[in-house]
């Protein structure tokens, strides 16, 4: 059997998402989910350990979306006029141009990750909203966070990369920089692993096939499996569509929903080599 993490991100940016995660969890493939602890309904996750015991619970740290945790005054280099996040592009152009101290950085996840301690106990894992954390310096900024704090594990942004159609080798061939930018990021990857932080063996990419992962059974079907452990599926599910919180990821949170809550999706899977787990196979 192949071992799948499928995890849900952004618990606790809406009732929307929590009620959508929480019906993937009871359907049974889903297995982990990360909480945003700057949202208004991260203190839903106080009941998801009680709730799914079988489930890692991790936490989604942001820098992009709504309000900080910690005092405006102690961050402003994160904020915009309106007291908000930047958004990521504008946080992503003013970290490279070293206009966003990571002292501030540093204060601000750590806020997050008391809030989310005291409402839901200590982190199974660590990831960040839109990958914020995958710039040049601010990396090693987290990872080095994340290993102080003693969380475990985290996701590796190695790319296992599916294709709808051609191989993996084909389309790396064809997109140099998206390949470039893979050993760029695996290399950073080593890094954490030095550090003791255990990783799924990558983060699957799914090119060609559109937003979000509801084609999940063909997707497990063309993989070249990693042999040493476990891949990491990522979704985003939604009973409804807010688009103002959700940006381009939209239609594709229903469908995402729709597929992940059938509880017969986690005997198909099985049927066809998979088994879906959580961060404890890590272990």
């Amino acid at each position: 059997m192949h071992h799948l993490i499928i995890t849900a991100d952004d618990y606790g940016m809406c009732p929307e998402v929590n009620r959508a995660i929480e019906e993937c969890l009871a359907a049974g493939a889903l297995r982990a989910t990360c909480v945003m602890a700057n949202m208004p309904y991260d203190t839903d996750a106080a009941q998801l350990r009680r709730a799914f015991p079988q489930a890692s619970i991790g936490i989604h740290w942001t820098l992009t979306l709504g309000k900080p945790v910690a005092a405006p005054k102690q961050v402003p280099d994160l904020l915009a006029p309106n007291g908000q996040f930047w958004p990521a592009a504008e946080f992503r152009r003013r970290w490279l141009a070293r206009r966003i101290a990571p002292e501030q950085v540093r204060h601000e996840l750590h806020a997050q990750y008391a809030r989310f301690v005291a409402v839901a106990g200590q982190p199974d894992f660590w990831n960040t909203h839109q990958n914020i954390h995958v710039l040049p310096g601010l990396f090693m900024v987290v990872v080095t966070l994340a290993h102080e704090l003693g969380i475990p594990a985290m996701r590796s942004h190695r790319r296992i990369t599916v294709p709808r159609h051609g191989s993996a080798l084909t389309y790396h061939l064809s997109h140099p920089v998206y390949w470039l930018k893979g050993q760029i990021i695996a290399r950073w990857a080593a890094a954490a692993a030095r550090y003791g932080l255990r990783m799924p063996a990558g983060v699957v990419s799914t090119p060609g096939f559109g937003p979000g992962k509801a084609a999940v059974e063909q997707i497990v079907h063309q993989m070249t499996w990693p042999r040493h452990a476990p891949a990491e599926l990522v979704i985003h599910p939604a009973t409804r569509l807010i688009p103002e919180l959700f940006g381009s990821l939209t239609d594709s949170r229903l469908r995402e929903y729709e597929v992940f809550r059938d509880p017969i999706l986690v005997n198909r899977l099985a049927a066809a080599g998979v088994q879906t787990t959580g961060f404890e196979v890590l272990r």
